[in-house]
């Protein structure tokens, strides 16, 4: 089965929660540590888990290594091989994939992102469908750069325009 170990100052709030090969549905508490586990939601101070799967995180500090995580919300983040949805924090250390990386200061190494907002992006290899960043530097290859943005969205608002006029002039109302 599993292993479940707690210590705890009360039994409402620990202070430290210790899971190895277990599924919870919540956790609250100062810190918490996790291998191979399979977790709903965690609200702590500090997390340091690996091998796991969490589906909503929130923490001053998150520490993971081969995760896949739902919402991932901190201050700051370490992540190594691993999957997020959503991940919002000031300072991310990541290698992975991410569908949304919304962040102050974001450190990648080998990533791939959907959408990637962020003051200051220093990547080793980045790749992601629309970066928005104050200050990039190194190797970030985007499938939308801002040209290719105004573009679209120039050519769609025409087109929107002209279906418009169109289904105006062939369906409106006749006085």
């Amino acid at each position: 089965m599993s292993e479940l170990e707690q210590e705890a100052q009360n039994e409402e709030n620990p202070q430290i929660v210790n899971l190895s090969q277990a599924s919870v549905e919540k956790i609250e508490a100062e810190l918490v540590r996790a291998a191979q586990a399979s977790i709903g939601a965690i609200q702590a101070n500090e997390v340091d888990m690996s091998m796991s799967a969490v589906g909503a995180v929130k923490s001053q500090k998150f520490e993971g290594n081969r995760m896949i995580v739902g919402a991932l919300n901190t201050e700051t983040t370490a992540l190594n091989t691993s999957a997020v949805g959503l991940l919002q924090s000031n300072q991310i250390d990541f290698n992975g994939k991410a569908l949304v990386v919304v962040a102050n200061t974001v450190e990648a190494q080998e990533a791939s992102v959907g959408l990637a907002v962020a003051q200051q992006i220093s990547a080793r290899n980045i790749r992601a469908g629309l970066v928005i960043g104050r200050e990039i530097h190194g190797d970030v290859q985007s499938l939308i750069d801002p040209r290719t943005a105004l573009l679209s969205g120039v050519i769609g608002g025409m087109v929107a325009g002209l279906i418009m006029l169109v289904g105006k002039l062939l369906f409106g109302r006749k006085k």
